[in-house]
């Protein structure tokens, strides 16, 4: 059993009683100082004994104060600088993705304009290749005209009588209308003289003025005084023009070859380009895309820790702040049941 103030009380007020008796009963001997002495010596042994089992649970209980007050001053403390370090990450975080959009945004606009422009430039080449190729076709056809009428007037000249007869009247019709075709192109009034346009143009509407089909009311003197015929001078004229205007043609589709070739590959190589930085563009987007999603991740991740943390933080200053009370009340307690615990044992030490 533990001592008490009011258990020490009633031991001493039977101690003065038993004084009391005593010394009327000094005759009696010392026989009932000694049982006092003896209660008194028991009363302070136990006091000393339950005073030690009250320290050591002191002790016990001040020990994990102290310890308990230290781990969450510590956890307090490193709750502070992780909020503190959440607050500056989540900041640049913000930064971060501020950045990202803005980023994504002109990528996305880069890319599409790089979209844009590559189809442009397709439309572009096609109506180049498109203009080209009727271009070509029509040069080839031009060139096939002049061929066909040159090799029919290649004939002429030979003294032969007769030479138109023996000329059939579709191929005729079509060596013309080859020739009359052509009188529109601006290769044609570009390389043909306006007088030797008359003559083309002579030629297409009286051919037989150059292929000498009249000449069969010459007399035999006449022709054999020119055995060429008059129609050879005009034929070798008209022969001239469409050479030159054959090798005009010829000239400007070779030209136009070149040209072409020149455009494909310039649109081949900027093709090449665009579709480069394309895919350059398409990956930093996937990339920054990426960085973005986990950026975002990581935004939601801190603030759900900062909330955690000051919630946690909060539970800890609680509970640090009542435990310290708690922790120092029982101190006052101790120090007070320790002085009158002293006062005690001085007290039964003086009346022993």
């Amino acid at each position: 059993m533990k001592s008490t103030p009011l258990m020490l009380a009633l031991w001493l007020v039977c101690l003065q009683h038993v004084v009391s008796a005593s010394r009327l009963s000094t005759k009696l001997g010392g026989d009932n100082m000694k049982q006092v002495v003896g209660l008194l010596t028991d009363l302070q042994a136990k006091i000393e004994s339950d005073g030690e089992a009250e320290q050591k649970s002191y002790d016990k209980f001040a020990c994990w104060c102290e310890d308990t007050l230290s781990e969450k001053a510590e956890a307090i403390s490193t709750a502070k600088d992780d909020i503190d370090k959440l607050q500056t990450e989540i900041i640049k975080l913000k930064g971060a993705l501020a950045t990202f959009a803005v980023d994504i945004k002109q990528l996305e606009k880069d890319i599409k304009k790089n979209v844009e422009s590559q189809r442009e430039a397709a439309e572009l080449r096609e109506k180049e290749n498109v203009a080209y190729t009727e271009e070509k076709e029509e040069n080839e056809q031009c060139i096939g005209a002049l061929e066909a009428a040159i090799t029919v007037l290649s004939g002429a000249g030979t003294g032969k009588r007769g030479f138109l007869e023996t000329l059939q009247e579709a191929q005729l019709l079509s060596v013309v209308a080859g020739v009359r075709g052509l009188l529109h192109q601006k290769v044609v009034a570009r390389s043909v003289g306006n007088e030797d346009l008359e003559v083309v143009k002579h030629f297409v509407a009286k051919p037989d003025d150059f292929l000498g089909a009249h000449s069969g009311a010459m007399s035999a003197a006449q022709i054999a005084n020119n055995p060429f015929g008059d129609y050879a001078p005009k034929s070798t004229q008209i022969q001239g023009i469409l050479k030159g205007m054959y090798d005009a043609f010829a000239t400007d589709l070779e030209k136009a070859n070149a040209e072409e070739a020149e455009k494909q590959k310039g649109f081949e190589d900027l093709m090449k380009t665009k579709k480069s930085e394309l895919q350059t563009l398409q990956d930093t987007l996937d990339k920054s895309s990426t960085d973005e999603a986990e950026k975002t991740k990581k935004l939601a991740d801190s603030k759900t820790e900062l909330d955690d943390t000051k919630e946690q933080l909060e539970a800890d200053e609680k509970f640090f702040a009542e435990t310290k009370e708690s922790c120092q009340e029982r101190a006052a307690q101790w120090a007070q049941r320790t002085r009158l615990r002293t006062m005690e044992l001085h007290g039964m030490a003086k009346a022993i």
